[in-house]
């Protein structure tokens, strides 16, 4: 914003009020004129505070709030004299007049009758008498608010100011590694704004975007190019095991028995040969039962490894059904062995072995299997090379997780692709041998966040981890949830440094978002009135520092 824009062209001439007494830094009153200013003024319309009969003091950008309709002689919870003579409020010469508070927002310099700059640190309070103006040149206030965003590459857009279409609110892209919340009731456009959001951020910024589409309609529809089912991605032996728990319908008392069987199938999956190991004193101190045990279950391991590949290949090089259906038949009756074998080998009692094979019999068909048998498999660390590829285009790489067969499973990917990004960070900066600093900028975008954030389990935790850790590796965070309480950890949402609420399910979400963010001045009235696509944003990424209402543009 450069300092040839004069103060009368900055504030235009839609002048519609004045500053009343009890001003302050985080409240100015102001009395709005009669007419058009008073029927046309809006919560959240954006004001100048104008204070010219002190010259060189700062102009107040804030936005209207607390709008109040008053009248002297008409006032509450006072016995007027007309409840009994409808006709007689016709006649009654009313002295209406309208109230509001302006919420300061920035300070505005001046020097010389110019523009000199912005500043979001506002300690100036306007005398009363002061005059109120409606922003009407938003262009140049759309220009004052980006040239004090330096330091940083193009400011990201994902939208306009609610009632003044041509300002729009840059967001810093310095703070998109402090991760970002986007709350709001089914309805009112979360998965929009999240689309928008990150079309900015590989667009414009050095960060990748893996997004997992928990139901597989919200975003793949728009990145079909980019979009991989996670059947192709690698399952690993803990979504193995939540698949089996799930669909056996077992208690955690069984959960040792099911992740042990989990590695010996994921071994058998891969096609892994079993090593025999050598014979050592402890296992003559076990005694030759379990040694013929442990035979027992690489005989039972080395069948079903056999029938799954002849399964694999037989799936490439025929269309027989009925031998196919042949094959899984056997792998079912391997599969069941061998977890019954790997029981017994955990010291399952003989009527907790039969249990599991009976539960196999009777809650898993043959065919069940192939949503694990048919998996591509592929590297997740080649997903976050997927995403950079996909960046190179301007687009993000999209999970589709609606083919899981249980949320269990869904969550064992997202937290395994997580995880994943760890082990990079580690590899990359600590075994490299390089003594560098290498972040893996990347953002992680979890909608239906309930799913995934809240619970305690190993995928809460990496999340978690991201949420605690991330911004110092580039590792970023993009949570949706139409909840806060009961669907995302304490631990997360505290430090989601920039937050997206709309109208939410539940009024007492606001209370959560106070406990976290800088959101003063805002109400469940303030929620009440925003439509589809719009949003408050408040928080790091905000230049403003406070709240204020947007409209995210369409998504077509």
């Amino acid at each position: 914003m450069t300092n040839n824009v004069t103060i009368s062209d900055f504030l235009g001439n839609d002048l519609i009020g004045f500053v009343l007494s009890d001003a302050s830094v985080t409240a100015i009153p102001i009395s709005i004129f009669a007419g058009q200013p008073a029927t046309s003024i809006r919560t959240e319309t954006l004001a100048l505070v104008h204070d010219e009969e002190h010259p060189g003091t700062p102009i107040i950008l804030g936005v209207v709030r607390w709008i109040r309709r008053l009248e002297p002689y008409l006032r509450p919870r006072v016995k007027v004299g007309v409840e009994e003579y409808p006709d007689a409020i016709d006649r009654i010469e009313k002295l209406t007049y309208t109230n509001v508070y302006v919420i300061p927002i920035a300070e505005i310099a001046t020097q010389d009758n110019r523009i000199a700059g912005i500043s979001w640190n506002v300690t100036y309070v306007p005398f009363p008498g002061s005059k109120v103006y409606r922003v009407r040149r938003g262009d140049l206030l759309t220009s004052l608010i980006a040239s004090s965003l330096t330091g940083m590459q193009s400011p990201l857009v994902v939208g306009t100011h609610k009632y003044s279409g041509d300002v729009e609110v840059p967001l810093d892209s310095r703070y998109i590694q402090y991760h970002i919340g986007i709350f709001g009731a089914t309805g009112m456009g979360k998965s929009r704004l999240a689309k928008v959001l990150i079309d900015e951020i590989v667009q414009k910024t050095e960060f990748s975007v893996i997004i997992f589409d928990h139901t597989g309609m919200d975003y793949t529809v728009f990145y079909p190019d980019t979009t991989i089912t996670s059947l192709e991605v690698d399952l690993g032996p803990s979504g193995i095991a939540d698949f089996f728990m799930e669909t056996l319908r077992l208690s955690d008392y069984y959960s040792t028995y099911l992740e042990c069987f989990s590695i010996e199938l994921k071994k058998c999956m891969e096609g892994q040969e079993e090593k025999p190991e050598p014979v050592n004193i402890e296992s003559y101190r076990k005694g030759l039962s379990q040694v013929h045990r442990d035979a027992h279950i690489g005989q039972s391991a080395t069948k079903l490894r056999e029938f799954i590949q002849k399964y694999k290949k037989e799936l490439k090089s025929t269309v027989d059904t009925e031998g196919r259906s042949k094959l899984l038949n056997d792998i079912h009756a391997n599969m069941t062995e061998l977890l019954k074998r790997v029981a017994s080998k955990l010291g399952a009692r003989p009527e907790t072995v039969e249990n599991l094979a009976w539960r196999m019999s009777y809650f898993i068909k043959p065919e069940d299997l192939e949503i694990m048998l048919l998996r591509r498999e592929r590297p997740i660390g080649a997903l976050f090379d997927l995403a950079r590829d996909a960046k190179r285009q301007g687009k993000p790489l999209v999970i589709d997780l609606s083919f899981e067969y249980t949320l269990e499973m869904k969550k064992a990917i997202v937290g395994d692709i997580i995880d994943y990004g760890w082990k990079w960070i580690y590899r990359e900066n600590f075994l490299s041998g390089k003594h560098r600093y290498v972040p893996i900028n990347t953002v992680i975008v979890i909608d239906e966040a309930q799913n995934y954030a809240w619970g305690g389990d190993y995928c809460e935790g990496q999340v978690e981890k991201i949420a605690r850790e991330g911004r110092k590796w580039g590792y970023g965070l993009i949570v949706l949830s139409q909840r806060l309480a009961g669907s995302v950890d304490p631990d997360i949402r505290a430090n989601l440094n920039t937050v997206f609420f709309s109208r939410l399910s539940q009024t007492t979400d606001l209370k959560e978002i106070r406990e976290f963010a800088d959101i003063a001045g805002i109400d469940e009235s303030d929620l009440a009135q925003l439509m589809p696509r719009e949003f408050y944003v408040a928080g790091l990424m905000s230049p403003l520092r406070k709240p204020i209402a947007i409209r995210v543009r369409e998504v077509k």
